[in-house]
C-alpha cells in the first residue's frame, strides 16, 4: 500500500491512526460521565462555520432532510457518536471517513449547526 507524505512527514495512514485511536479508546473504555461533548454548542460563530462546512461537504448526500444519507437534523446520535461516525465513516454504507478531510473542530462545528436547528 502506498501512502502520500505531507509536509510534516506523516503518512495519511499514520495521521489517521493518530487522530482516531484516542477517540476509539475513549469510545470503548469511557463511562457515560466521560463521554465527549460538543464544545461549540450554542456559539454563533461555530454555527455559521458549521453551516458553511455542511453546505460544502454534507449537503450533497444528506440534503436538508435526508437523501442518500439520513436526515442529520433528526439524528439520535450522541455528540461522541456523531464525531466518531464523521471521522471514521460508517462501514457498509456510502458514508466516507472525513478524518483526513475535516479537523475535529470542523466536525464539531457541523454538529453545532445541526443541533442549532431542526432543518437546513
Amino acid at each position: 500500500m502506498q501512502t502520500r507524505q505531507g509536509k510534516s512527514g506523516l503518512t495519511a495512514l499514520a495521521f489517521c491512526a493518530i487522530v482516531t485511536l484516542p477517540l476509539v479508546a475513549t469510545v470503548t473504555s469511557g463511562s457515560a460521565d466521560d463521554a465527549l461533548t460538543d464544545p461549540f454548542l450554542g456559539q454563533p460563530d461555530a454555527i455559521s462555520a458549521g453551516r458553511d462546512t455542511y453546505r460544502a461537504k454534507c449537503y450533497i448526500c444528506h440534503f436538508s432532510n435526508g437523501g442518500r444519507g439520513p436526515n442529520l437534523f433528526a439524528t439520535k446520535l450522541t455528540d461522541e457518536q456523531f464525531l466518531e461516525t464523521v471521522i471514521n465513516g460508517r462501514k457498509g454504507t456510502q458514508m466516507p471517513a472525513f478524518g483526513l478531510r475535516l479537523s475535529p473542530d470542523e466536525v464539531w462545528q457541523v454538529h453545532t449547526f445541526i443541533k442549532s436547528t431542526d432543518h437546513y
